[in-house]
């Protein structure tokens, strides 16, 4: 593994050189949660193109890059590519078009970053976590490797302008920060949602359109995950030259796309939900942010977290700047810490490849440069206790 990521690297451098009173609302477009209010539209924030002193600290999460299709859960009886093995990659494995947008990812880090982080790699400055999947594990490892090539003395090999950086994860039991979805609290509200009267009654208005899946599919389709888990196994398939079957033509790619974004709204029905999703993620944002601004990590200068696109989509419904989409591979959410006359706040940027560059995200309630007091009220009541998880 470390040899085939070695001569990439090496490859790429020489081509280089709030509590809701009901589940659910209305359809996106008619729920304040997923509203496309102004207050909430992208916009560039030209100043930011080149860092300026302000910045103290950074953190970002990033989906994973291009990947094969991962296993039965996206795949369905009557797949014309059930026993593909999609060699030499395998099964939930990245290819190549993701490894160059990971790559990418720490490239771009770079070049934003270039008066702010040190040219060298400083174990102390530089936490990296992933969760416990091989292709967020090689995303992460690609993000650092575009992020620190080697430079000066760190070059211990003049041939390979590559090093291996550090990064840890922990098993997915355990990983209450990026996987809040698997603890036992959250599938039992989950399943909670889905069995509720409202949510039964929002599925009706699909019946049609989830008996023409099942019918050519051959898979059991009654609810929004059915058809989520559906869009990855196609979209992956289509992404890999494959051909989808005939019946696919009247569902794909917009049907399937418009009922797989629906279960963001799902797995974001309660407060419950939403603290354990995403909630244990924001606090160790805020956690290492007041340790960054007390001095306790003052070295520290950012955080990458490698995970997936419900990560990065339930980071933006939390932050109540969500618009209706997937996340690109290799989507991410940038949180800055400033401190500008004196103050410390966050500007929070993403990255959805709908432009050259991150697109500044305007939190409603907040400014632009939103006072880390201020942010911290707004969101007080998605951070979770330890023990919601129910681990």
């Amino acid at each position: 593994m470390a040899s085939i990521i070695v001569f990439f690297v090496c490859l790429v451098s020489l081509v280089q050189s709030y509590p809701k009173s009901s589940y659910f609302q209305d359809e996106f477009q008619h729920n304040d949660y997923f509203d496309h209010q102004h207050h909430h539209h992208y916009h560039h924030d030209h100043e930011d193109n080149e860092i300026s002193n302000t910045l103290v600290l950074s953190h970002v999460i990033f989906r994973h890059g291009n990947r094969t299709p991962d296993s039965f859960q996206e795949l369905y009886p009557n797949d014309p590519y059930l026993n593909e093995t999609y060699y030499p990659y395998g099964l939930g494995q990245l290819t190549n078009a993701g490894k160059l947008r990971e790559y990418s990812i720490g490239t771009s880090l770079r070049f934003r970053y270039k008066s702010f982080l040190n040219d060298l790699f400083l174990p102390s400055e530089v936490e990296a976590i992933s969760t416990d999947y091989n292709r967020t594990k090689a995303s992460l490892e690609l993000a650092l490797a575009g992020l620190f090539p080697t430079k000066n003395e760190q070059i211990w090999n003049p041939d390979i302008l590559w090093q291996p950086v550090p990064y840890n994860y922990l098993p997915r039991s355990e990983d209450k920060v990026l996987l809040g979805v698997l603890c036992p609290n959250f599938l039992k509200e989950y399943d909670e949602v889905e069995r509720s009267l409202e949510y039964r009654n929002k599925l009706k208005k699909f019946r049609k359109v989830f008996n023409y899946v099942a019918k050519n599919s051959g898979l059991n389709v009654t609810t929004f995950q059915h058809i989520y888990n559906l869009y990855f196994g196609l979209s992956t398939e289509e992404e890999y030259g494959l051909v989808l079957p005939q019946w696919t033509e009247k569902v794909w790619p917009d049907i399937i796309t418009d009922l797989a974004m629906k279960e963001y709204s799902v797995m974001m029905a309660t407060q419950n939900l939403r603290k354990l999703a995403s909630g244990y993620f924001l606090k160790k944002i805020l956690a290492d942010t007041k340790a960054k601004m007390l001095n306790t990590n003052n070295e520290k200068k950012i955080y990458l977290y490698s995970a997936h696109e419900n990560n990065v989509a339930q980071f933006l419904i939390m932050l109540g700047v969500f618009e209706p989409h997937i996340p690109n591979y290799g989507a991410h959410v940038i949180v800055e810490l400033h401190q500008i006359n004196g103050e410390y706040g966050f500007k929070v940027f993403y990255q959805n490849y709908n432009s050259e560059e991150p697109e500044q995200m305007q939190i409603p309630n907040c400014e632009a440069f939103c006072e880390f007091g201020k942010f911290v009220e707004l969101f007080r009541s998605f951070i979770p206790d330890d023990s919601l998880c129910g681990n």
